[in-house]
């Protein structure tokens, strides 16, 4: 219970971090070509990941899809799959995140997990989550950005951790442009 306190908690002190203040810039805006330098907060994008969960001891192959509700905010649903035999063990999940500074950089979030994790029970579980990452500011034009995070499941009195990296496509902006 400690723990589930510790990740909440942390969480909310990472909503009240200020965010950069774009209306703060020097009189006449930015410089022509500054949007390619430093674009906005991306619209949809979707990725692969991979990762190591000590709770199984097992890898993970997976993938995500990233969409942008409001600047900063993104519901993100994913899933992995666990390679271990016997049993196939797989998770779902639907997660709210936020990030932390305009560009990239810090986030974190929540959400509910589906998951098999018990080999040989056939019983799926329901959980929650949560997560802390980091992806690198998104400067210039790229439309592809890796990330790291750390995640642990809430689920059956127990509290697994696992590491996942992996990347994401920019497929379209939240403008409605598309690269």
């Amino acid at each position: 219970m400690r723990f589930a306190r510790a990740v909440g908690g942390a969480c909310l002190v990472l909503l009240m971090v200020p965010r950069g203040a774009r209306g703060q810039q020097a009189p006449g805006g930015a410089p022509a070509g500054a949007a390619d330098l430093v674009g906005p907060p991306s619209g949809l994008e979707a990725g692969v990941r991979t990762g190591y969960d000590w709770g199984l001891e097992a890898w993970s192959l997976g993938g995500q899809v990233r969409v942008l509700i409001v600047p900063g905010l993104y519901l993100i649903p994913s899933g992995d799959y666990y390679l271990r035999s016997p049993g196939a063990p797989w998770q779902l999940n639907l997660d709210l995140a936020f990030r932390v500074g305009w560009y990239g950089g810090l986030y974190g979030g929540a959400g509910l997990a589906v998951a098999h994790r018990t080999v040989g029970s056939g019983r799926t579980q329901t959980g929650l989550n949560a997560f802390l990452g980091f992806t690198p500011p998104r400067l210039g034009r790229r439309t592809v950005w890796p990330f790291v995070e750390g995640r642990w499941l809430l689920i059956q009195n127990q509290s697994p951790f696992s590491v996942l990296a992996g990347i994401n496509i920019l497929l379209a902006r939240g403008d409605g442009a598309r690269d």
